[in-house]
């Protein structure tokens, strides 16, 4: 099974607080990595995201898969776990306060894969990821602050 992993760091201008906030919306989680889509997201009590259902297209055939969360330490680190037939991976998003209204947030992405598919396209998906997943980040960065603008 091969897999690589990618992080880039963003400072934002908004609280920790907010960022946190943005990261439990599911949509935040719709372009990162091989991630086409989410859907169906469900929150825990506290209002932390649990889980999402999400869509990985790999050889231009889409493969549902679920994510959902497997640790946090509620405004600094989210981990998420996603997996489908053909693609898994695990996220962790680390915030760290450079101020009182702004803060660092840290997006890491292991990927790797599971069916024969993948296995073939793992050049091409490893190389789409290694060039697009900064910029990936920085959106994720643009709509953490757009939502509290």
């Amino acid at each position: 099974m091969a897999q690589a992993t990618f992080s880039h760091t963003v400072n934002v201008t908004v609280s920790s607080q907010q960022a946190w906030d943005a990261l439990q919306n599911y949509q935040t989680w719709g372009n990162i990595g091989p991630v086409s889509s989410v859907s169906n997201p469900v929150n825990q009590p506290d209002g932390v995201l649990a889980s999402f259902d999400w869509v990985a297209n790999v050889g231009s055939k889409a493969y549902p898969g679920k994510a959902w969360v497997t640790g946090y330490d509620s405004i600094s680190r989210y981990e998420l776990t996603m997996d489908s037939s053909e693609i898994a991976g695990d996220v962790v998003a680390t915030i760290v306060p450079t101020g009182d209204t702004s803060c660092d947030v840290t997006i890491e992405i292991t990927f790797r894969t599971k069916g024969i598919l993948s296995a073939m396209f793992f050049p091409a998906i490893k190389g789409a990821l290694a060039s697009g997943f900064p910029q990936q980040v920085e959106d994720i960065a643009a709509g953490i602050v757009q939502a509290n603008a």
